[in-house]
């Protein structure tokens, strides 16, 4: 994501503020048309001016015969006129004043305070992307793909993934209400969701059965390509075989990150993505160089779903295409847009829209999305499982269970029909309301969380999350093509 400073001086009058503004438009105009012909400067510059005339007599308009003076003072009628401008052009394009520019830059360094989703404006309506695992919104059964009717009881019709995202967002402790209509239901629930300091681990790795290296990520920030780099070393040190690259629910983040990412898995010269875009900067090629014997050459399976987006889906194209590896899940989401970022003279900032990524074959991945080469669907829990969850049912029982069988060997747990019918037992006790349609329809649910709070309960958080990697059933099938290509390949 590159970043331009754009020199601009905002004056107290509001007729100084609307012609630095126009002055600046003007200038944006230049550089544009520059790079495309040769037309004289000046007429450009007249043809942008006399464009801009009506604009400017509105300003003019508004600042002198208001009703009320209050609301064009300072720099809300410029503010205003940017916002309006941005809006319709995508969801993506956006104003930020210099506490929401400061806001966004500190995002990017992987921490803030709110409930950890990712959203975007999809058909008009704000949806999630993903959201962020073990996050306030991941307890509460947020999902990808959910519609955010109401914040706080207040429509999001119209709304802009800025004003969104500040609504959302607030101090740890606070509370937001989202009214949720989750894909597939007709009737929408509110959720209360406390806020949290949202803390973003970009890489998580394992090695797991068969020797085959699993690796997480879950953004794409400054430090990720540099982790992906350390945890492909230490894999190769330990003579990892194959390696699963989870990016599902991965939302995306910086381009050169990603472009470095899929730089480490192919060979040199392969063409990893390239934008277009209508200035000359925006329209680029992105090329891998030589690297690593080892990471360009293990078998590879990248793990994706309708969470994945914008550097996720760099990175799958690039593997797809190249034929590098083999891509499984389901489709992804499809936000595959270069979003340039302008300082603005005054600390404020502009996110806009200035090219498309396309695949190395040519496939504008906006709106469409990666299809994988196997498709294989997640099975999601029941509203239930969610409630077991936030409310503690699982630890408590993995607790309580612990303590009843003092001999357990975490590495050989088997959770069996007898244990959930116990599980069950006890939270109907403690009054939680659970149907046996429930119960059997959500038996392997109930049967993963048990076993993952007991060996967290034992042995910690990672072996929990190593435990829970395992017990994946999108993991498990990508552990059995593996199974099949090492089969093959020693048959030969």
């Amino acid at each position: 994501m590159k970043k331009i400073t754009v020199s601009t001086k905002i004056g107290k009058c509001i007729r100084k503020v609307v012609l630095s503004f126009v002055v600046l438009l003007i200038l944006g105009g230049i550089n544009l048309h520059a790079t495309n012909s040769n037309k004289d400067i000046r007429e450009i510059v007249d043809s942008e001016y006399k464009k801009l005339q009506q604009v400017l007599e509105a300003l003019d308009y508004i600042n002198k015969f208001y009703v009320d003076e209050d609301k064009v003072k300072g720099d809300s009628l410029l503010y205003g006129a940017i916002k309006g401008m941005l809006s319709t052009l995508d969801p993506y394009s956006h104003f930020m004043d210099p506490e929401e520019y400061k806001e966004s830059q500190s995002e990017m360094g992987g921490k803030y305070g709110g409930i950890g989703v990712e959203i975007t404006i999809r058909n008009d309506i704000l949806t999630v992307v993903t959201p962020f695992e073990k996050s306030p919104a991941w307890y509460k059964g947020i999902r990808a793909g959910d519609r955010i009717l109401k914040i706080d009881g207040v429509s999001t019709k119209n709304i802009t993934i800025n004003e969104a995202v500040k609504k959302i967002r607030g101090q740890k402790g606070t509370s937001v209400v989202l009214t949720i209509l989750h894909e597939g239901e007709e009737k929408s629930e509110d959720i209360e969701i406390v806020r949290d300091i949202i803390k973003i681990q970009s890489v998580w790795s394992y090695v797991i059965k068969d020797n085959i290296g699993y690796i997480r990520l879950r953004n794409f920030l400054e430090s990720s390509s540099r982790d992906i780099e350390k945890v492909l070393m230490g894999f190769e040190k330990e003579n990892v075989k194959a390696v699963i690259f989870d990016l599902r629910n991965n939302p995306g983040g910086l381009l050169n990150v990603s472009v470095d990412i899929a730089d480490k898995f192919l060979p040199a010269d392969k063409l990893i993505v390239y934008t277009q875009g209508r200035s000359k900067d925006s329209s680029r090629k992105y090329y891998s160089t030589s690297g690593n014997l080892y990471s360009e050459t293990v078998p590879l399976i990248l793990l994706v779903n309708k969470g994945s987006a914008s550097a996720s889906e760099i990175v799958t194209g690039a593997v797809q295409d190249n034929k590098r590896g083999v891509v499984i899940g389901t489709q992804t989401f499809g936000k595959a847009s270069v979003q340039s970022v302008y300082t603005l003279g005054d600390g404020s900032g502009m996110r806009l829209t200035t090219a498309y990524y396309y695949t190395p074959s040519g496939k504008k991945i906006h709106e469409k999305g990666i299809t994988p080469d196997i498709i294989v669907e997640e099975t999601q829990p029941s509203d239930v499982i969610w409630k077991l969850r936030y409310y503690e049912y699982f630890i408590n029982y993995a607790k309580k269970y612990i303590k009843d069988n003092q001999q357990l060997d975490s590495d050989n747990i088997t959770i069996d029909d007898k244990i959930i019918d116990e599980f069950i037992k006890e939270v109907r006790n403690k009054g939680f309301s659970i149907s046996d349609s429930d119960v059997e329809r959500n038996k392997d649910f109930i049967k993963r969380d048990i076993k993952i709070e007991i060996v967290k309960a034992l042995k910690g958080e990672e072996a929990a999350d190593k435990c829970a990697v395992l017990e994946d059933e999108v993991v498990k099938r990508a552990v059995e093509l593996f199974k099949g290509y090492e089969l093959l390949h020693t048959t030969r």
